[in-house]
Formats: structure tokens, C-alpha cells, sequence
């Protein structure tokens, strides 16, 4: 449980990392492809509509570069400290 805990807070400390890093060089030259992101979005619709209630699902998934280099890194530095963090 303590490893997949420090996998987690390894992968989000990189996804708010890397959307800070790749908002912030959006206008600076040079390093502008790290900020260049891709939406993924499942466009919300009514799937239940009844007199009472309505409900309608919707996800939208924006990931940029940086993120995702920041993801890569967050594996490695995984793989590299989990056995001597967690010895037994």
C-alpha cells in the first residue's frame, strides 16, 4: 500500500509541476513546445432525464509536455528510491 501511496504522490506532484512549468513558458522563446498541450474531452450530454432529475457526465483531459516529461521523470526517480524507502 505505502509504495502505490508514494507512486500517486509522485505522479501528481509531477502533473501540477509540469502544468506550472508548461504554463509559464507558453510565451518565452525557445522553450514555448513544452506548454503545447492536447484536450481529450468527452463532451457532456443527458443520459438520464426524468421529470425529477437530470444527469449529465462529462470529462475533459488537457495534458501538455511538460507533464508528461515530468511524468517520465517521476517513474524513474520511482523505481530509482521506492526499494531503498520502503526497506525491509
Amino acid at each position: 500500500m505505502k509504495y502505490t501511496c508514494y507512486m500517486c504522490f509522485l505522479i501528481m506532484c509531477a502533473i501540477v509541476l509540469g502544468n506550472m512549468l508548461g504554463n509559464m513558458v507558453i510565451g518565452t522563446d525557445g522553450l514555448s513546445w513544452l506548454g503545447y498541450s492536447k484536450t481529450f474531452a468527452f463532451e457532456p450530454g443527458t443520459f438520464v432525464d426524468i421529470d425529477v432529475i437530470q444527469l449529465t457526465f462529462g470529462i475533459s483531459i488537457t495534458v501538455n509536455v511538460a507533464q508528461i516529461l515530468f511524468m517520465i521523470a517521476a517513474i524513474i526517480i520511482y523505481n530509482k528510491t521506492s526499494s531503498k524507502l520502503f526497506a525491509k
